[in-house]
């Protein structure tokens, strides 16, 4: 078995016949009954995609990144939504990490290096809290706070794995051109949408659902959603990798490369911009006034700042007045006179007394729509929060709140002192670009719940990782899997 199938790689007798087996089983399926055909396809595929993850955990773990980008363009172009998309991510995630045990990496010693991480510990404390919300009375549904457990410990799992990843420069800057083509290839996919228009299918998708299609069709045009969920999700991702990328552009020495990553970065932002997604613009504007704050002594910065003011007060004031894509711009900063501000003042008074006599919270998934499907008769089903935060204060209660918030705290804290005391100064940047990324992330959690879609697991966590290997980066001594955790 070893000689056949890792040594040979198959390239010999065996391989030809099992492909030889494969060919006529795939032709005969696809051709007898479509659906058999693609499930064996789907099987063959999976079971080879497994295989990977046990061989090679890195390449493993950047096939779980490219499917958190992906996953929901291929569930609606061939499963009409019905792919239970977490199920792919739990097997992926399984896989990489027994890969790490079949390698011989030094797992236990590693998780205990990264248990004793202050983040590690606050994200231990918020799951605790969280799988406590069990005894809540409120709560009526074993189904959403199941759910909400398996979700609390795959992120977890997933955290650990890219921190086993992200071990030495080298594994950062890889993860860093895979994200930079994901981000490329989704921005390029909404801008086509933006310029050919939607394609068939995806108009057939939108306006099968009343309430999808409420959210997408406004102002007489099709918000642009590319392979994501929808037009939110895409939106707050591309206006934090937006930041990313610039951060990091801005300080790229080879002319080449910053040429590069300004070109993506232009995509992302009229990517953003297609999406129509109001929070994404206020997300953009923090990230950037975040930057310029973190690197105001160096006079790139201020240079940078003071370009950007202009273009953005171009923008904003340009007699320009018949494109719905900049008038939905500038009614993101329009302030109290927007009338959904308004609307949500309303509502979140009304939510207040409840919020306050609640400390502990209504319980998991009691709020909006799932609320109707989890907790019906629920006092908070049906009501739509509009705000990541203001969705925790109810489902969770004020005091889970407030761990979430010291978790976000020490998330960026980390990384300043990353940006600070990096030992490695071609690092420095990556950590001023992912405080400023998060920082997006966690502004926009005022007006959406920017934060829990499958996306955010490709960006988010590993940038979370790089913060808790910021003592790792410069290290004289080389790392790589039998020594990464000495």
């Amino acid at each position: 078995m070893q000689r056949i199938f890792l040594q040979a790689k198959l390239n010999n007798w065996v391989g030809v016949l099992i492909a030889t087996i494969v060919a006529v089983v795939m032709g005969y399926s696809l051709a007898a009954n479509m659906i058999l055909g693609l499930g064996v396809l789907g099987a063959i595929l999976g079971l080879g995609v497994v295989i990977t993850c046990l061989l090679s955990p890195e390449t493993g773990f950047y096939i779980n990144l490219i499917y958190c980008f992906v996953v929901y363009y291929f569930n609606r172009l061939i499963f009409s939504d019905s792919l239970q998309v977490g199920i792919v991510i739990d097997v992926l995630t399984v896989g990489i990490l027994l890969g790490f045990f079949i390698k011989g990496v030094a797992i236990k010693k590693g998780f205990n290096e990264f248990a004793r991480a202050t983040i590690t510990l606050l994200i231990v404390i918020n799951f605790l809290y969280g799988a406590m919300q069990v005894f809540n009375p409120e709560g009526h549904s074993m189904t959403a706070w199941t759910q909400a457990i398996r979700r609390s410990i795959e992120t977890f799992i997933f955290l650990f794995i890219t921190w086993l990843i992200v071990g030495d420069k080298g594994g950062v800057q890889r993860y860093i051109r895979v994200l930079f083509i994901c981000c490329v290839g989704t921005a390029l996919y909404g801008c086509i949408q933006q310029w050919h228009g939607l394609f068939d299918y995806e108009r057939t998708w939108v306006m099968a659902d009343d309430v999808r299609y409420g959210l997408v069709f406004i102002n007489g045009e099709f918000r642009k959603f590319s392979t994501f969920n929808d037009p939110t999700a895409f939106g707050g991702m591309m206006a934090a990798c937006s930041v990313f990328f610039t951060v990091l552009a801005i300080n790229e020495k080879d002319k080449k490369k910053r040429r590069r990553q300004f070109l993506g970065v232009i995509l992302m932002l009229l990517a953003m911009a297609y999406s129509g997604t109001r929070t994404a613009n206020v997300m953009l504007l923090a990230g950037l006034v975040m930057f310029v704050l973190l690197t105001i002594n160096r006079r790139g910065t201020r240079a940078f700042a003071i370009v950007g003011a202009v273009v953005f007060l171009g923008i904003l004031y340009a007699p320009v007045y018949n494109n719905n894509t900049i008038n939905r711009f500038r009614s993101s900063f329009s302030g109290t006179h927007d009338e959904s501000y308004k609307v949500r003042e309303v509502a979140r008074a009304f939510i207040r007394p409840y919020m306050q006599s609640h400390p502990f919270g209504g319980g998991l998934g009691t709020t909006g729509n799932a609320g109707l499907t989890l907790n019906p008769g629920h006092f908070l089903a049906g009501f739509q929060t509009d705000s990541g935060y203001l969705q925790m204060a109810l489902e969770i209660g004020w005091i889970g709140l407030g761990l979430l918030c010291v978790l976000y705290y020490a998330v960026l804290r980390r990384g300043v002192y990353g940006y600070f005391n990096c030992a490695d100064e071609e690092m420095r940047p990556v950590f001023a670009a992912g405080t400023c990324a998060l920082f997006c992330f966690y502004i926009g959690m005022f007006a959406q719940n920017t934060l829990g879609n499958i996306t955010d697991m490709a960006f988010y966590y590993p940038i979370i990782a790089i913060f808790l290997r910021v003592n790792d980066y410069g290290s004289p001594t080389p790392l790589n899997e039998k020594n990464a955790f000495a």
